[in-house]
């Protein structure tokens, strides 16, 4: 696969498919209303207590110029073999795939926009297991400190894979989920425009 950058943007969630994608998706837009983005302390897990273990944290680190997990649920630690919290959120991709999946995180974070990547995933045993992958941004209250909150979504249970690691990692489509807000921006109301997207084609790199 190869992907290439197109004008526009995948509107409100149209492209999501695994329902606790769907579920943490409505969610979130359920809290923001016409805000850009919720805050974290408006976030209850006792709301979503059905994909908990498939949630997290990240955030980007400036200093190492990386994102890392601030916390990482149960089922993303078993489909992966490892305990995520506290590494590296791109560890483990290539540098095109990783530099590609960088940029929208960024571009999440600066825009308040989510973004939505699925991906395919190798085991030792040599499974492979497509997942899909949400981002969110959110605000912490009473500052501009953005984080990203989403989940890992394996279209299979980690539990029947019987695996010890993940060994590959393939990127099959990542883009903008494009929502509608409005701000006040130094005393003007600012309406969110359309961000560019990431789509892919046949061909070209692996």
């Amino acid at each position: 696969m190869r992907i290439v950058e197109n004008p526009g943007a995948e509107s409100s969630g149209s492209q999501i498919l695994h329902p606790g994608s769907r579920k943490l998706f409505c969610y979130w837009e359920a809290l923001r209303a016409e805000r850009s983005c919720p805050t974290r302390e408006e976030f209850s897990l006792k709301d979503l207590p059905e994909i908990v273990p498939d949630l997290f944290v990240m955030e980007r680190d400036h200093l190492r110029k990386c994102f890392q997990f601030r916390l990482a649920g149960s089922r993303i630690c078993d489909l992966y073999q490892d305990n995520l919290t506290g590494q590296d959120v791109l560890a483990g991709w290539d540098g095109f795939e990783h530099t590609v999946i960088e940029k929208h995180l960024v571009q999440s974070i600066i825009n308040l926009q989510p973004t939505l990547m699925r991906m395919r995933l190798q085991t030792d045993n040599k499974v492979q297991v497509a997942a899909e992958f949400l981002g969110l941004p959110i605000r912490m209250r009473g500052s501009e400190r953005l984080q990203i909150i989403g989940g890992i979504f394996p279209f299979r249970a980690a539990k029947d894979l019987l695996h010890h690691s993940i060994v590959k990692r393939e990127l099959l489509a990542i883009r903008s989920v494009w929502t509608e807000y409005q701000e006040v921006v130094t005393g003007r109301p600012f309406t969110a425009q359309p961000a560019p997207r990431f789509s892919v084609i046949n061909g070209g790199m692996n």
